[in-house]
């Protein structure tokens, strides 16, 4: 079923007026002061809609807005005021994703059938520039992503995504930091929003000494957060690839949050050969899953180099086409149409 600009941007607005009002809103501290003209629900609706904006310019986005929109968002503010305006709703543009998330599982009538989580590495400048002008601190450094390994500088994004194509939880930390932090990240912060992150002094007396010389394990080389954005616990198993093999992290998980991992490295003890193919092109088709979601994070909302200029503005924007992305899925089930098909209001 096709859609045209005007219902999709009913849909947005109505979608996180909803969620924030049952969800987010009552989690949220009072702020003080007169009440703003623009809502928080018009604020995170705008904020998602910019991140289909081809130009990823703020400047250039509420000037469009402005031109084209002001029929929906008649109190639309100054930049300088809507930058403020986001930066206080930034607990709630974390809590968004997830949150819609689980309103695709509520429509459907059914949870998701397994979980899949990967690593998505976000460049942020070029590799030169990165390590000459230092713009970032310790949230950012050098590392290794993609299917070719190459070097880059930036942060690196582990999302867990799930058969409905939605993305119900995400972590950001340093390129160089290991997946497995921020695993535990997600899984730690799921069942307690307020714990400390993960530290290597923490988990040596549950993961013993590394194969690494010394026998020390580095932990993570920076921040890790924002931790709002895990999501919630589920004790469903998670599907993983051959990077999360390690037997003394995946014993951790199970038993401190009971969340098993699987690998296709499980299947290889199966000793009928037929059986084993069969289990390995299971698991092939489950992963495709998070490469479908994380392909369209790329093409379509732009998530490498978002052209932040501080570890908040890249976390912020990182959430932001996350639950930008969750957003579209659902009203793709809305309207019946193909999961991935993506509306954009700028086409």
């Amino acid at each position: 079923m096709d859609i045209d600009v005007d219902t999709f941007l009913t849909v947005v607005y109505c979608v996180c007026d909803e969620v924030y009002q049952r969800e987010i809103g009552p989690k949220l501290r009072p702020r003080p002061g007169a009440r703003p003209k623009l809502s928080d629900s018009e604020v995170l609706a705008l904020v998602v809609l910019e991140q289909w904006h081809g130009h990823r310019c703020e400047r250039c986005f509420l000037a469009y807005a402005r031109r084209h929109w002001l029929g929906y968002f008649p109190c639309l503010t100054s930049q300088s005021a809507f930058n403020r305006r986001v930066r206080h709703l930034w607990a709630a543009l974390c809590l968004l994703g997830p949150a819609i998330a689980r309103e695709v599982s509520q429509y459907l009538g059914r949870a998701p059938t397994y979980p899949v989580w990967d690593g998505l590495p976000v460049p942020l400048m070029r590799r030169c520039r990165g390590r000459r002008h230092r713009l970032f601190g310790d949230e950012a450094d050098v590392g290794h992503g993609g299917s070719d390994k190459e070097p880059y500088y930036g942060m690196h994004l582990l999302a867990v995504a799930n058969d409905q194509g939605t993305i119900d939880g995400c972590v950001v930390g340093p390129a160089a930091t290991s997946e497995y932090w921020l695993a535990e990240a997600v899984l730690r912060w799921r069942q307690e929003p307020t714990a400390p992150g993960p530290t290597p002094e923490q988990l040596a007396p549950i993961l013993g000494p590394t194969h690494l010389k010394g026998g020390l394990r580095v932990g993570p080389t920076g921040p890790l957060g924002p931790r709002l954005a895990a999501g919630t616990p589920r004790t469903l198993p998670i599907q993983a690839d051959l990077g999360f093999t390690g037997r003394h992290w995946r014993r951790h998980w199970r038993t401190a949050y009971g969340t098993p991992v699987l690998t296709k490295a499980d299947d290889d003890g199966l000793a009928d050969p037929a059986e084993r193919r069969r289990a390995r092109l299971g698991c092939k088709s489950r992963r495709q899953a998070v490469e479908t979601v994380f392909s369209t994070l790329d093409d379509r909302l732009a998530i490498k180099f978002p052209r932040a200029r501080s570890k908040w503005g890249v976390w912020l924007r990182l959430i932001a086409k996350v639950a930008a992305y969750n957003l579209a899925v659902y009203v793709n089930y809305l309207f019946h149409r193909p999961t991935f098909s993506l509306f954009n209001p700028f086409d």
